[in-house]
Parts: C-alpha cells; structure tokens; sequence
C-alpha cells in the first residue's frame, strides 16, 4: 500500500511538471507568435506608409504639373487672342486708311473739275466781246497822223490801270494737291502748312474754301480740337455757301464732343440737319441724334 500510495504521488508528480512544462512551452510559442504577427504588421504599416508617401508626391507632382499645363494653355491663349487683336486692328487701321484716302481722291477729283469750270467761266468773262466792223472802220484812212498815245483830256485825270495777277491753274492745283498728299500720308501738321501757304498765294481759288476745311481737318487729326473748331468756323464765316459747310459742321460737332461739350455738339448736329438736310453730313448727324 505504502509502495502503491509513493507510486501515485511520483506518478501525479510527474503530470503536474510534464503539465506546467507544456504550458510554459504554449505560451513561450504563442509570444513569439505575437512578436512575429507584431513585426509583420509593423512591416505592412511601414509598406503602406512608403506607399503612401509615393502616392501623396505623385498627387503632388500631377497636380503641379497639371496646374503648369493649364497655365501654358492660359498663355497661348493669350498669345493667340493677342494676335488676333493686332490683326483687327490692323485691318481696321487699313479700313480707315482706305477711306481717308478715297474720300481725299474724291475731293480731289471734284476740287479739279470744280477748277476747270471756274478757270473757263473766268476766262469767258475775261475775253472782250468781238467788235462787228462799222462804215468808218471801213473808211479809207484819214491823212491825219496816227497818234501812238491818245491826246490827253484837259481837266480830267485818268484813273491808273489795275493789273490782274495772272494766276497759273497747273501751279495752283500742284498747291493744292501738296496739301492733300501731306494730310492722306498722315503729316497733318505739314497739310495745316501746305493749305495756309495756299490761302495766302490763292486767297481768290475756287478751292479756298476746301484749303480751309482740310485745315479744319487736320488739326482735329492732331487732337488739336479747339484749333478744327475755330478753322471750321472761319470756312463758314469766309464761306459760307461752300459745299464744305455741311462736313465743317459736322466736324466741329465732333471736335465740341471731344472736348465734352456734349450739350454743344448736340446743337451744332441739329444746326447741320436743319441747315443742309440733304447732305450726306446731315444724315451722319441724324445717326447720332438717334432720329430718322
């Protein structure tokens, strides 16, 4: 019984160490399974931060990049518009060029044929009437001598002779025309120059009243606007039933607009429509009145 009762506490003995080695050896191996599960999700943590990383300098850089590409767009737009906007303006500087060089041709023309009739309406007036022969014209010649003078009127003075300046229509025209190819190559002070040397050499030419204007115009051309008024003024006030006095009204119209003076260039519109209603320059001021 003694020996049975030894060998049962030996053998309980020896289950109770081989039971604690056994859970020593599950709990060392479930420790060493959690540092390896530990260190793995480390690993992953540190794969996905790296990952992250990569990923957030990739959005960055797309998004630099990105806003460099739209600002190289924005730029060639803006070249392109740029360009554009050169080209218009230079068509519409071409366009008024055009226009300012026809209008000048047209004045030409009308100037010159205005000339040639003044020209041969002076020279009708000029040359004497012809003298139909008489019965003492046919008479046989006196024997009396022929005086080279006419005897001289006692007590009667004889008024001295006025002399007509003979005036040269080609010169007269070259003058004219010096003024208007100064003002269509856009030196407007030199056309002031040329068309006030021509009123000062032709102050009786047909084309005085355009010298004028062209003055008027040029002066408006170099913004010089209370100068095209008081020029545009002096055509009416000279002359006053030129074909000029509709456009010099217009453009002092527009040189009182210029200037601000909106209440006075609005007067000056209605006084060229009311004047010269069938002008071409009054249906321009009836544009901008705003009637029909």
């Amino acid at each position: 019984m003694v020996k049975s009762a030894r060998s049962l506490v030996a053998t309980v003995a020896i289950l109770a160490c081989s039971s604690a080695n056994a859970g020593l050896f599950d709990d060392e191996e479930a420790r060493k399974q959690i540092v390896a599960l530990r260190n793995q999700v480390a690993d992953q943590q540190r794969v996905i931060d790296q990952r992250l990383g990569e990923l957030e300098a990739q959005a960055r850089n797309r998004s630099i990049i990105d806003l460099f590409n739209q600002v190289e767009t924005l730029r060639a737009e803006m070249a392109r518009l740029r360009g554009q906007i050169e080209l218009l303006q230079n068509e519409v500087d071409n366009s008024q060029k055009r226009q300012r060089d026809l209008y000048v041709d047209l004045d030409g023309r009308l100037r010159k044929m205005e000339a040639a009739q003044e020209a041969a309406r002076q020279a009708a007036q000029s040359s004497p009437p012809p003298i139909a022969p008489t019965a003492s014209a046919q008479a046989p010649l006196a024997t009396e001598p022929v005086r080279s003078t006419p005897p001289a009127v006692v007590g009667q003075q004889q008024a001295p002779l006025q002399v007509t300046p003979v005036v040269d229509p080609a010169q007269e025209q070259r003058a004219y025309d010096q003024g208007l190819d100064h003002f269509r190559a856009g030196r407007f002070g030199e056309a002031v120059t040329a068309f006030q040397l021509f009123l000062r050499n032709y102050p009786r030419s047909p084309l005085a009243s355009s010298a004028q204007y062209w003055i008027g115009n040029s002066l408006y051309a170099t913004r010089d606007f209370r100068g095209a008024i008081s020029a545009q003024r002096q055509l009416l006030s000279l002359y006053p039933d030129s074909n000029k006095a509709p456009d010099a009204l217009l453009n002092i119209a527009t040189s009182q607009s210029e200037l601000g003076d909106l209440q006075s260039a609005r007067a000056t519109l209605q006084e060229v429509n009311s004047k010269y209603p069938s002008s071409e320059a009054a249906a321009k001021a009836r544009q901008r009145l705003g009637i029909r």
